[in-house]
């Protein structure tokens, strides 16, 4: 979609590499997207729709939080009209009764997102064995079931695990007390 060299300059001297954005924040999106509409295959649609739109329309912005904020509200706003136009919201709302709410405002979501997109950025910053091994164990798989998938051995996927949990806890650490607020209590 975007060429490797495709930039966008901000108003306040920063410049946003596209291809760069997109890989990093197309997988928040969609994450804030599914919040709204539970399919998959929809809400990375529509976050990719969103995405060529802002490419098209090559608005103007102030810096960086003015563009985020343009894309929850795009992606939030596409959702909305989604629902509307395919009469899903009666299934929708018996969805969200059935699941309880799970956010009491717009602004919990982003949060939420946001804290998703870093835990995901510190997990594409591990070595590339370790990424491999704690993603597969984030898929529910066992040690046993990731050695044979990475043909390595038992031990060998503990100490990655072990290694990679103790680098997010340490790069990490600060997140937590950060989204402590929107955490719903039960």
């Amino acid at each position: 979609m975007f060429r490797e060299n495709d930039k966008i300059k901000l108003i306040d001297g920063g410049v946003i590499d596209l291809k760069d954005f997109f890989c990093n924040f197309y997988p928040v999106l969609s994450s804030f997207a599914y919040k709204f509409i539970p399919e998959k295959e929809v809400c990375k649609d529509i976050v990719q729709d969103v995405f060529v739109s802002f490419w098209e329309k090559k608005k103007t912005f102030q810096n960086m939080l003015t563009v985020k904020g343009y894309f929850y509200s795009s992606v939030r706003n596409s959702c909305l009209d989604y629902l509307k136009h395919s009469k899903v919201e009666e299934r929708y709302r018996e969805y969200r009764k059935v699941l309880g709410e799970m956010s009491e405002s717009f602004m919990d979501e982003i949060v939420i997102a946001e804290a998703y997109g870093k835990v995901y950025e510190e997990i594409n910053k591990l070595p590339e064995m370790g990424k491999k091994v704690l993603l597969l164990s984030l898929r529910d798989k066992s040690n046993e079931e990731i050695a044979e998938i990475l043909n390595i051995a038992i031990n060998t996927v503990k100490t990655h695990k072990s290694r990679a949990y103790k680098t997010l806890r340490e790069n990490l650490k600060d997140l937590f007390l950060l989204i402590l607020p929107f955490i719903k209590k039960d």
